[in-house]
């Protein structure tokens, strides 16, 4: 009976010992005071390439990515999450983890784990690499061959690992952004000049340089324009760009026509100087940029109204006051008579007048082809003369261009109460030499003279360095480096001299 009894109170413990160690191991489990199993952990690198034939990842220096475990299972599932968490297996600090983020600092191997507590449940190598750029290629859509153009910009890479491809992508940039202007993958031409557009991806780089011109909306010039035998006239054509205002393609010009050029009536040169040779047409193409235009250019016979008398010079002197005025100029072929025209500003006169008129016959021409005339102008009312004179040919068939004016100023006030002045001078160190200038007076025929005194010598005095100067300036040779000079200046008219100029000092 006691047995039967004892055995009946084991089998009841038993019973109530099941549940109570059922709700006991869910309550350890879920609380994590007993650990489950883990099985199914994968270790999963996101845009890592896993290389079967290596059992390796491969990752790329410098990226940062993400780490998972996969779809894991815990045994029992009720219990509380595992500490489940990803370690570097080494030291080479090839791999940096921090969290679920691994990150590649050098290139070579590396192993990583999942790790529940300090037991690795799986493990991967991993491939550090730097991928090289293999090949680069520029493309572009269009030309670009004119201020306003645009393109398309792209570019194919490719590296030595093919899964990293994607993120190499060519960096670009122009060489002038004031011609070429790269913005969302597209170029756009926005000045004249030249530019290059670069690409660049690793150590590869590619390059297309353009010469990007303005736009020509429009030539200008006459349709026909006339020159004379032996007249040069430079073509002048007016460039309207678009836009406007732009540096325009440089202009070219073309003879049209198939014809010797002894046949020629005209000359043409490459910056578009005509010269007419002979009577005749010529057609003439100008081309800038896009555009051209021709014209027409009829070349005559000269004419004598476009051309001026040459050269015309005086001298003058006054003798029983009298202003006797000598005139010279070129002789003009097959101009026989000159009219002298001359304006009094003494007078406050404001027009020229025709003083006098001379014939002359081509034999009375010397062998130096001048023609020579006088003026006289009577000082008895005024001494001082302000006068501008000028020469024109006459034909029957019109009159030449007036000459050159050549003008006096004569202030009869005696030499000996003027005074050179403004007298200055500088060192040529190279020359060892001195350039002195002072200011011309107002008689056009006075000389003069210039007075010199070493004091490099202390016995030099004053000596005349150089006279009848016609100009006001000297050069004055010294005796080396050492220069030390007191110099002055005085002007002579007939025997007589001024007063000297002050005397500066040059060293």
């Amino acid at each position: 009976m006691r047995l039967i009894k004892d055995k009946n109170y084991r089998n009841l413990a038993i019973v109530i010992s099941i549940p109570l160690l059922i709700i006991a191991q869910y309550y350890l489990f879920k609380f994590g005071v007993l650990r489950p199993m883990v099985k199914g952990v994968e270790i999963q690198i996101v845009d890592g390439e896993y290389i079967k034939d290596i059992d390796k990842y491969v990752v790329k220096l410098n990226d940062t990515l993400e780490l998972s475990i996969g779809d894991y299972i815990t045994i029992p599932s009720y219990a509380k999450e595992p500490n489940i968490r990803f370690k570097v297996l080494d030291n080479t600090e090839t791999l940096k983890i921090e969290g679920n983020k691994m990150t590649a600092l050098k290139e070579g191997f590396s192993s990583i784990g999942i790790m529940k507590n300090s037991r690795v449940l799986k493990k991967a190598t991993i491939k550090v690499v730097d991928p090289k750029v293999e090949n680069l290629n520029l493309n572009i859509s269009d030309d670009l061959n004119y201020v306003g153009d645009t393109a398309k910009i792209n570019s194919t890479v490719q590296v030595d690992y093919k899964k990293f491809e994607d993120s190499y992508k060519a960096v670009y940039e122009s060489s002038n952004e004031n011609i070429l202007r790269i913005e969302n993958n597209e170029i756009k031409a926005v000045g004249v000049g030249t530019a290059t557009v670069y690409a660049k991806s690793g150590d590869k780089e590619e390059s297309i340089s353009y010469t990007i011109r303005a736009k020509v909306a429009k030539i200008e010039i006459s349709d026909n324009l006339q020159i004379e035998i032996g007249q040069n006239q430079k073509l002048n054509p007016s460039i309207i760009t678009s836009p406007r205002n732009l540096k325009h393609p440089n202009i070219t010009y073309e003879l049209l026509g198939s014809k010797i050029p002894v046949s020629r009536a005209i000359r043409l040169d490459s910056d578009g100087t005509v010269v007419g040779l002979r009577e005749g047409e010529e057609k003439v193409k100008i081309i800038c940029g896009n555009k051209s235009k021709i014209i027409t250019i009829n070349v005559v016979k000269e004419s004598i109204t476009n051309k001026s008398i040459e050269n015309l010079n005086l001298t003058y002197e006054v003798v029983d006051n009298k202003m006797i005025v000598k005139l010279t100029w070129d002789y003009f072929k097959d101009v026989f008579n000159y009219d002298i025209y001359l304006r009094n500003n003494t007078l406050n006169e404001s027009e020229f007048k025709m003083v006098k008129s001379i014939n002359i016959k081509e034999s009375e021409v010397g062998s130096d082809k001048k023609v020579t005339t006088t003026l006289e102008i009577d000082l008895t009312n005024n001494q001082n003369q302000d006068l501008d004179i000028y020469v024109v040919g006459k034909t029957t068939v019109g009159n030449t261009k007036q000459s050159n004016t050549q003008s006096i100023k004569y202030d009869p006030s005696p030499i000996e109460n003027e005074k050179v002045e403004n007298l200055s001078g500088t060192i040529n160190k190279e020359n060892n030499t001195v350039e002195a200038t002072w200011g011309l007076m107002n008689n056009p025929n006075y000389t003069y003279s210039v007075y010199i005194k070493d004091n490099t010598d202390i016995k030099e005095e004053f000596r005349l360095y150089k006279d009848n100067l016609n100009t006001n300036n000297v050069t004055i040779d010294t005796k080396g480096p050492d220069i030390n000079l007191d110099i002055y200046v005085i002007a002579n008219y007939n025997g007589r001299s001024s007063i000297k100029s002050e005397v500066i000092n040059i060293k």
